[in-house]
């Protein structure tokens, strides 16, 4: 639906007014909070009835775990893009507190761990077309951008050999304010690239639409991309990967600092430490929780790029993002379906909370260095991210 529209929706869960969708659905935001408040608890959620009904017989307001499974089955719905009447006692036998994940995981044995996409899958002789399955068109563009960084920032990486760490096959470096600057902007050339080869809509925008549009959305990609390779790179550590041939870590923190013309050197710091440590201790962890496949990895980055922020768009732009997010959901629901599972009410909203969570700390971050300028002591413009 259009976020702008004068005319009031109703939330799907608790018939309340709304004028913008929640985690892709008509839900008003106090019944998402509720959602993604329970969606992990460990207390089981009970019917005030003890009939599990509430919905169907039209009891307001509803009682939590009728609440609960009412936005389950209105998200897992709006995946396969059903409309009919949805009846919630055919839940009744589900704990929606209770950990589901024998029956939502996915398979992720070790030959499919080791479908990693980087520049070394990319395969240039690759017969996918616009006709091919949307996530194999994805991963071939994915493939693509990852050479794009990869022979970018051979250029630029300071190869300290003495510092150098080693991933799977591949070495990484020291991260240097130097060295990231210029990799962002490598970075959002070769989104641009990637995003044009996978979505019509974003292919037949003007350049400077598709700069406005990148702007938005490539720190959240950005930060994405990262834990997708340091989970990968380094798993079981507390390392992350800020650009596609460098590391950082705790200990390299004030490293890093030092190479940047800094006053308040000790706030600075400070700043920048807290900033890394709630970056691996939520943001890190949340994701090794989740642990997206390969698919689920690429419909975030989808996602990022076609944001429902009603704030950052005009009614042209969100007839786009409603098209591309749909068409992103409904192949999730057929990945989901070819994996064998019926009820993925749970695992999708796992996703979607991770990226819910990688947002908030990406704005978070971003009022980092926004503290960091005021002190005056960061030089350039960290916010000149256009192509």
């Amino acid at each position: 639906m259009s976020a702008s529209s004068s005319k009031p929706y109703e939330c799907l869960i608790c018939a309340a007014p709304i004028y913008n969708t929640n985690l892709g659905i008509d839900a008003c935001r106090a019944c998402t909070v509720f959602y993604r408040r329970h969606l992990n608890s460990e207390k089981p959620l009970l019917c005030r009835k003890g009939t599990n009904d509430c919905f169907e017989q039209n009891t307001r307001p509803l009682c939590r775990k009728c609440r609960f499974v009412r936005f389950s089955v209105v998200l897992t719905q709006s995946t396969s893009g059903r409309q009919q009447t949805i009846t919630v006692s055919t839940l009744d036998s589900a704990d929606c507190g209770s950990d589901s994940s024998d029956h939502n995981s996915i398979d992720l044995s070790e030959e499919n761990k080791s479908d990693f996409i980087d520049h070394r899958s990319f395969d240039i002789f690759s017969s996918c077309t616009r006709d091919s399955p949307f996530f194999d068109r994805m991963k071939r563009a994915y493939g693509m951008l990852c050479v794009v960084r990869n022979c970018g920032e051979l250029g630029i990486v300071e190869q300290d050999e003495e510092k150098q760490k080693q991933g799977d096959e591949m070495v990484f470096y020291p991260i240097t304010h130097t060295v990231k600057m210029p990799s962002i902007r490598i970075l959002s050339g070769g989104l641009i690239q990637f995003f044009s080869a996978v979505f019509d809509d974003f292919n037949v925008l003007s350049v400077e639409s598709k700069n406005y549009i990148l702007e938005r959305a490539i720190r959240v990609i950005h930060s994405l991309d990262g834990l997708y390779r340091a989970v990968h790179h380094f798993p079981g550590e507390d390392t992350l990967t800020p650009t596609y041939m460098s590391y950082i870590n705790y200990h390299l923190i004030e490293q890093f600092a030092e190479k940047m013309s800094l006053c308040n050197f000790t706030d600075v710091l400070r700043e920048m430490k807290g900033n890394y440590t709630r970056s691996v201790d939520i943001v890190r962890a949340c994701y090794k929780r989740v642990n997206p496949t390969n698919e689920e990895f690429l419909a975030l980055m989808g996602l990022s790029l076609w944001s429902n922020d009603a704030s950052l768009v005009n009614d042209e732009y969100m007839k786009f993002v409603s098209h591309n997010r749909s068409a992103i959901m409904s192949e999730l629901h057929k990945f989901y379906t070819n994996q064998g599972i019926a009820d993925y009410s749970t695992r999708l909203g796992d996703i979607l909370c991770l990226l819910d969570c990688i947002e908030n700390n990406t704005q978070r971050s971003q009022e980092d260095i926004t503290m960091i300028r005021l002190m005056k002591s960061l030089n350039g413009d960290v916010s000149d991210l256009k192509c």
